[in-house]
């Protein structure tokens, strides 16, 4: 036991230290802060396994491998007992708590017995769904089904071991240590499973029992130890990581992305620094992501490139970062580089999967280990926009409109409050600036957003919302000419120097007008303003036009009643839903407008489908597999409701489009929440 013990941890240190070792040659990160809401987050979603039974969408196999997880932890303190008994028979009697004159140390032998069934029942279910049913999601390969084999290995050879081991006693007199007390009695008596597989074996005689104990003994080591060392090297190393990794987690994502702090370092532009592009320019933690991919493909059963065939989708990015991790780990480990040649946006990651991203998070959602993709995505088109000048041509553009008028129309920015032309909405250069504490004679800024000001339609939601605001008695501005783009979309297609001035200049304007309350019809917006704009000294409250109105609509400022026929549904933006959980303001608003409740989509609420939007898609053209915006636009229509309620005005655009494109634009309306509100409260 001596020397199977040195010869597997040996093996199991020496390959472990390169793995993590490789880790600590990427970029640093602080991920120890706040250790009580990890401990939290920990035992929520790493022990109680959130992500896998909290979901709708097949939460059958989330149950399934929930109990494999929970089973293998209770089964954790036998691999020590068994470990044990290759040196002193009876091992578990010497261990405090678990010894014959303790009820906890037979209340184990019964959990852990009842465990190692329940796994190996898991088991074959995970293998007749791999090998029959097949979810599209999972890969038929040998990795995947010796991985399991290895698990029921282990569950059978001690099951075997134990059940061996009781006929030897009972049946033979073989002097083998085991619990026994006058007053619980003999372990076999808390173990069912092992007596009834006793009465099976007794059938071979003492001989055939005596192979049975030693072969399910060693049997179980050899596959626990081989199992140890070869797990390492294939998705099954989450075993050891994925624990760790939920701790790990950032706790301000997803609200924020972490800002690049030295774009005036003139030698990493020099050295080509800025963003990611090497395996080290990854973070430590981003590393760790990827080591914790179970390539279960919950990611990209929700992802809404991937359902209208794009090249993206996020277990095969991240099986493609992990083989090349795999690759390269020793050399990263040993030289604190990889090698210079390769790249990982072109050698390693198509750009048309890179751009293809939305980060809408359904992936993350979805993601039973906690892994962070959007951020890693961001990173390498940080690096493409900023170092390389590699971005969508029609972004170039965009670009330009944000840079010289601050919106990415490119429209005039002295045209930004002609859509309040007639509403007598005062700007804030018109108020009492003077007041001490809240900004003058206002109660809060309306902040119109791109939108709103410069699209048409949008324009529509903007002057339907202040009227709301208006019928309410709410003193409130607008900045005009002084808003500018909040940056969002420079942000997440990389450009973060764009982002960092457009968000400095409008930070300096809201803080010598001494903001504290804004209001914005834009989740983009929202979350740009609330989340990010205090990395750069902005310190806000923000609130998303239907969370504001229904605050209105509470307070009894804005009389609404249930008088209007629509049939409803709604779409939830996912900057407003997984980015900022906002899900129930819209829907409370829009069921009270109603005479009939809402209907769901499908997909609806944390689970909903993104319009296609985001992540700069609104900005960027779809020429790859079937449209984004009409694959939902076709789940709005299949619940019947005669108007899609948007919460988003780029969600307007892409689902007005897409119900246009089915050519249902006559018989079906897209309305925004303050447009249908305004109607009901009109019309009581």
């Amino acid at each position: 036991m001596i020397l199977v013990m040195i010869i597997a941890w040996g093996v199991f240190a020496l390959q472990i230290t390169v793995k993590f070792g490789a880790l600590t040659k990427m970029a640093p990160e602080n991920r120890f802060n706040d250790i009580g809401r990890r401990i939290g987050r920990l035992f929520k979603t790493g022990f109680g396994q959130e992500k896998l039974i909290g979901r709708s969408r097949e939460r059958g196999s989330g149950i399934m491998h929930a109990f494999i997880f929970w089973g293998a932890l209770l089964i954790g303190v036998r691999e020590l007992t068994l470990m044990g008994e290759g040196f002193i028979s009876g091992f578990q009697e010497y261990l405090p708590l678990l010894g014959s004159d303790s009820i906890l140390g037979y209340i184990y032998i019964s959990v852990y017995n009842i465990a190692e069934v329940l796994v190996l029942s898991m088991v074959l279910v995970a293998l007749y769904r791999r090998i029959w049913p097949k979810p599209e999601r999972l890969e038929l390969n040998w990795e995947g089904i010796y991985v399991l084999l290895f698990i029921g290995s282990i569950m059978l050879t001690d099951i075997l071991f134990d059940a061996a081991r009781l006929n030897l006693v009972e049946n033979y007199g073989h002097n083998l240590h085991y619990l026994n007390s006058t007053e619980y009695g003999a372990e076999w008596q808390w173990a069912p499973f092992s007596i009834l597989v006793a009465t099976v074996l007794n059938v071979f005689g003492e001989g055939g029992n005596a192979f049975f104990y030693h072969f399910g003994y060693w049997g179980h080591v050899a596959s626990m130890f081989l199992f140890l060392n070869v797990l390492i090297h294939t998705k099954q190393f989450h075993e050891i990581t994925a624990l760790p990794n939920v701790f790990l987690g950032s706790l301000d994502y997803p609200h924020a992305i972490t800002p690049l702090t030295d774009l005036e370092d003139e030698t990493l532009w020099e050295e080509g620094r800025i963003g990611v592009n090497k395996l080290e320019h990854l973070t430590w933690k981003q590393g760790l992501d990827l080591f914790s991919c179970t390539e279960c493909g919950r990611c990209h059963d929700v992802c809404p490139t991937y359902l209208t065939d794009k090249p993206l989708t996020l277990k095969r990015f991240n099986q493609s970062l992990l083989y090349h991790l795999r690759n390269e780990e020793s050399t990263l480990f040993l030289k604190g580089s990889t090698d210079e040649e390769k790249t990982l946006v072109g050698d390693i990651i198509h750009p048309d999967t890179l751009w293809a991203c939305t980060t809408c998070r359904a992936c993350e959602e979805a993601c039973p280990v906690s892994i962070e993709h959007v951020p890693r995505i961001i990173g390498m088109r940080q690096n493409q926009t900023m170092m390389e000048e590699a971005y969508p041509p029609e972004m170039a553009n965009t670009f330009k409109g944000l840079e010289r008028n601050f919106n990415p129309w490119g429209i005039g920015y002295d045209q930004r409050a002609d859509w309040a032309e007639g509403l007598e909405i005062p700007l804030m250069s018109e108020t009492n600036t003077e007041t001490e504490g809240q900004s003058g004679e206002i109660d809060v800024l309306m902040w119109v957003g791109c939108a709103g000001a410069f699209d048409s339609r949008n324009q529509k939601i903007a002057r339907a919302t202040a009227s709301l605001y208006q019928k309410a008695g709410v003193k409130f501005a607008i900045l005009g000419s002084e808003e500018k783009c909040t940056g969002d979309l420079a942000r997440r297609s990389g450009n973060e120097m764009l982002f960092q001035m457009l968000a400095g200049e409008n930070v300096e304007t809201l803080n010598n007008y001494n903001i504290k309350k804004i209001v914005t019809s834009c989740p983009h917006c929202l979350n740009t303003i609330k989340n990010e704009y205090p990395q750069l000294g902005g310190e806000y409250e923000v609130f998303h036009h239907s969370q504001f109105i229904q605050q209105l609509v509470d307070e009894g400022r804005l009389p609404i009643g249930s008088n209007l026929k629509d049939t409803i549904t709604y779409h939830d933006s996912c900057y407003l839903g997984r980015y900022n959980q906002e899900y129930e303001a819209p829907r409370k608003l829009l069921n009270k407008s109603g005479n009939e409740s809402l209907r769901e989509m499908e997909r609806h609420g944390i689970e909903s489908l993104c319009c296609g939007a985001g992540g700069a898609r609104m900005w960027m053209e779809e020429t790859i597999g079937s449209r984004i915006n009409e694959t939902r636009a076709e789940e709005a229509l299949s619940t019947g409701a005669s108007t899609v309620a948007t919460a988003c005005p780029f969600c307007m655009t892409m689902i007005s489009d897409g119900i246009t494109a089915k050519g249902k634009s006559e018989t079906v309306k897209t309305k925004d929440v303050a447009e249908i509100v305004l109607e009901a409260v009109e019309g009581s």
